[in-house]
């Protein structure tokens, strides 16, 4: 139905047509209001982007209304498209289903009441003018209703499947992970547990304006929680590095350890330490942070636990070995303390030069190039030296 379909003069359609554009900004606002009032459920106030969207979405669908009852360009179907996208996200979200349809009630109601009575203001307008403009929105509520029960219903059972991914990231992060409950809700979530994991800091960038940034497909996600993050399977696989980096790009992210996946809450704190490093400038976060790649800082800030995973991460080419690790452990530490000049080396542990010599080799064929990068040799120098002081703990993987 459109005003002019209603037996008004065109004087009247023309004046009826500017009264509910200029109301408009005005019932939007106030069906805005009301929702995030009675329906506290659906406004998250750690996360601004939601109110900017349920206010979208009211302007969109009363705007929308408005243009055509009052002869415009607005197209229903459009709209219902609109709507079919909203109900996926809501279901995505974990939004009840009785909760958007209040939201739904509560903005019918504010419009019907606003329009109408805008309508009705006008001389000349009818009490049948009026009922048929209520009707008319309570038609037009059905069928943005039924958009959204369509997206809804279509999107439920990955919403179901998320519900079970959270949980399970919940689980993972939390102080004492059983392995079999790990299990059982992987396997309600369809995750396939992989060997190791890492997890991920994240906070969104100033200039992202999508609702949903993006996020890797199999990743945890952890983004209803106050500290956004995420847990993502098989760290260190060929390429993982540059695909999040795309993957991410609306978010600076922090990345930690690789560890076990019952160790998850770990390589959490050390994600978000990262995090924290990153936020006091100095690092380039146009690609995500790798805890591993700034150890010396963090151990400077956090202590021990990193100096940990330092040492584990740097010095795992030792893990095999037994009986001879600890003598190359000592010959790598005074190779990196003389630029691995092998006849101060031997001076220093009174030594054969041709035993050093060897011992540099095996080291070389165990490390490759990494130990004789200058850029690298304080970190190593303060992993074998932690390692040497607390030997025989922390272990090394493997042993």
């Amino acid at each position: 139905m459109r005003l002019s379909d209603l037996g008004l003069t065109e004087a009247q359609v023309t004046g009826l047509s500017d009264v509910l554009r200029r109301r408009l900004p005005d019932v939007a606002a106030e069906a805005v209001g009301e929702i995030q009032a009675q329906l506290p459920a659906l406004v998250r106030p750690h996360d601004p982007r939601y109110a900017t969207f349920l206010t979208q979405a009211v302007h969109e669908g009363i705007g929308r209304f408005v243009e055509v009852l009052t002869g415009g360009d607005g197209h229903l179907e459009e709209l219902c498209d609109f709507y079919r996208d909203l109900g996926v996200l809501i279901a995505e979200e974990g939004i009840a289903q009785d909760t958007w349809q209040a939201g739904f009630r509560v903005s019918t109601g504010v419009a019907i009441n606003r329009l109408t009575e805008a309508v009705g203001s006008l001389p000349g307008v009818t009490p049948t003018v009026v009922a048929k403009v209520a009707q008319d929105v309570l038609y037009y509520l059905e069928q943005i209703t039924s958009a959204t029960a369509e997206g809804y219903a279509g999107a439920r059972s990955a919403a179901d499947v998320l519900h079970h991914r959270r949980k399970l990231l919940e689980l993972l992060i939390s102080d004492d992970p059983r392995p079999g409950t790990v299990r059982r809700l992987a396997a309600d979530a369809g995750w396939a547990v992989p060997r190791t994991i890492a997890a991920v800091a994240l906070s969104l960038r100033a200039d992202a304006a999508v609702l949903r940034p993006g996020v890797p497909a199999d990743a945890l996600t952890g983004l209803h929680m106050p500290e956004p993050c995420l847990i993502i399977p098989d760290p260190a696989g060929p390429g993982r590095r540059d695909r999040l980096a795309a993957e991410l790009k609306d978010w600076t992210a922090a990345v930690g350890p690789t560890v076990p996946v019952t160790q998850a809450g770990r390589s959490l704190r050390w994600a978000r330490r990262t995090l924290e490093l990153a936020a006091r400038g100095g690092l380039d976060t146009g690609r995500p942070v790798h805890a591993g790649d700034h150890g010396m800082p963090l151990v400077l800030l956090h202590g021990a636990e990193m100096m940990d995973q330092l040492t584990a991460g740097l010095l795992a080419p030792l893990a095999g070995l037994r009986r001879s690790r600890e003598a190359l452990m000592e010959t790598l530490l005074r190779c990196l303390q003389t630029g691995f000049n092998a006849s101060e080396v031997a001076a220093i542990l009174h030594m054969h030069p041709q035993t050093i010599r060897y011992r540099m080799r095996q080291l070389d064929e165990a490390f490759g190039p990494a130990i004789r990068e200058p850029d690298r040799n304080l970190e190593y120098q303060a992993a074998v030296t932690y390692w040497l002081q607390v030997h025989p703990l922390p272990e090394l993987p493997g042993s």
